[in-house]
């Protein structure tokens, strides 16, 4: 056997198995094995999924079902169902690739398969029940599909970009998944792990002894599962409030989850940072932990226009910050204040240190990805706080970067020749900036503001309505005439 110092020591699980690439997911795999919990693979042809799953089961030394959803009957899975005496009940004559004694089952093309077969995997994956029964003997349902393609895909793109036949899944049976993963493409292989692939000798199995495998996988998987109540018993308070937070914030990118997904992330982040003790050793962070389960926990990345990695990350580190500052009261009241810019104005009612205001400033600037509006925010909070408190470098380098479109204008010749619509806003704003620059230090500030974005940004957004929020935020800052004198 080998010894806990060999197993925590071991090279990559996935590389092991002879799948270049996939490193990075072995901790989510390990823990989706030690928690028994489904798995959907989302991918392009080709990509190893299959092959993964293949491997695993054998080195695992488990009775393996492998479906095409695609071609798949229910009697495949029961067998054929013959009505006992007196027709009360049925028996089920088995095949050899029925499901009853499947300790591993794959259900490839998942999203090929009949919306009404779709409804009946439902207990098999969720529950490990068919047609009323349980499957006593079965630990592991994962399944495979292409991603589906979208509504508005350009059909004239190149084939290999697209899967006609592969349709989203029914939400509920994608909620059934605890790890919804994509997986890695060529694309996305480092330059030594496309090298191994290439030069990597085809085999009926991977590289070392199957034994040797089977025993460290084994261990490795009944060591996080030991390790697993003891981090719940150390983090599982702490990540509720997490997960509340994540929650929210998921909702307000409209990527919003069911009550069950929420416990299921609970439990994917306690046993994916149980794995990475594991494989890691006792220095790695919840936090990473965290980032990673989210990352590959959401059903949404099994959707036709999957969430951004970038987004996610950004989702799950406000939720950090927010959780970690929830222990002060002060930042307690700040953060239930949904608002991001009513947050700054609240900072200084408690009287916040600049520091932490600066913090708040910085968090506002990132509420609109719109330059626009950036510029508006930045130039309010500008004129706000530049007598009134000393912010960290952090937050004013970006507020005067962007303010300075506006109080600093630039001088500027536009030549009009062969641009109508240049011309045409031109002409719109001309006499508005004309009338207004007389009028005041509001009035000329306002003008800087529209004159700045010409012609730009007022190719791409309504001049007139980034003018009338430009003044809103104006006023929530109470930069008026009286601040401008």
């Amino acid at each position: 056997m080998l010894t806990e110092h060999e197993v925590l020591n071991r090279t990559s699980l996935t590389a092991s198995l002879e799948v270049q690439g996939w490193q990075h997911l072995d901790a989510v795999l390990i823990a989706a094995l030690a928690t028994n919990f489904p798995v959907l693979l989302i991918g392009p042809h080709g990509t190893a999924k299959t092959l993964l799953v293949e491997r695993l089961s054998h080195t695992l030394g488990l009775s393996f079902r492998h479906y095409n959803a695609s071609l798949l009957n229910y009697d495949d899975l029961v067998g054929i169902p013959i009505p006992e005496e007196g027709n009360e009940s049925l028996r089920f004559i088995t095949t050899p690739g029925a499901i009853w004694d499947a300790e591993f089952v794959f259900f490839d093309e998942i999203s090929r398969c009949r919306p009404d077969l779709q409804n009946k995997l439902f207990p098999i994956i969720h529950e490990r029940r068919v047609v009323g029964m349980n499957l006593e003997q079965l630990r592991y349902r994962w399944a495979a599909m292409n991603p589906p393609t979208p509504d508005n895909a350009d059909l004239d793109s190149p084939i290999n970009d697209m899967y006609l036949g592969s349709e989203p899944l029914d939400p509920a049976l994608t909620d059934r998944f605890p790890y919804v993963i994509p997986v890695p493409n060529w694309r996305d292989l480092s330059r030594e792990d496309q090298r191994n692939l290439l030069t990597l000798r085809a085999s009926a199995s991977p590289n070392g002894t199957m034994e040797s495998i089977n025993i460290a996988l084994t261990e490795l998987i009944e060591a996080c599962i030991e390790r697993i109540p003891q981090v719940e018993e150390e983090v599982g308070e702490w990540l509720i409030d997490y997960l509340i937070s994540v929650m929210g914030l998921l909702q307000r990118a409209s990527l919003p989850q069911s009550p069950r997904r929420a416990r299921m992330l609970v439990e994917s982040i306690i046993a994916v940072h149980a794995t990475r003790l594991v494989l890691e050793g006792e220095d790695v962070a919840l936090e990473d932990s965290a980032e990673l389960a989210l990352l590959y926990g959401l059903p949404q990345n099994a959707t036709d226009v999957p969430p951004s990695p970038a987004s996610i990350v950004a989702i799950h580190r406000q939720a950090w910050e927010i959780t970690s500052m929830m222990e002060d009261e002060v930042w307690r009241q700040i953060l239930q204040e949904p608002d991001a810019l009513k947050r700054i104005l609240l900072g200084e009612e408690l009287e916040m240190s600049d520091e932490d205001l600066s913090r708040l400033v910085t968090q506002a600037l990132n509420i609109d990805e719109s330059e626009v509006r950036q510029i508006s925010l930045a130039t309010a909070m500008f004129l706000h706080f530049r007598a009134s408190h000393h912010l960290t470098p952090a937050a004013w380098e970006p507020l005067a970067k962007l303010a300075g479109r506006v109080l600093l204008p630039r001088q500027r010749t536009t030549t009009m020749v062969g641009t109508a619509p240049d011309m045409k806003l031109y002409n719109e704003i001309k006499p508005f900036a004309l009338k207004r620059r007389t009028e005041g230090k509001l009035a000329e500030l306002e003008v800087n503001f529209v004159l700045g974005g010409y012609p730009e940004l007022w190719r791409q957004h309504n001049w007139k309505d980034a003018l009338n929020q430009f003044r809103d935020d104006l006023k929530q800052f109470g930069v008026d005439e009286e601040v401008l004198s």
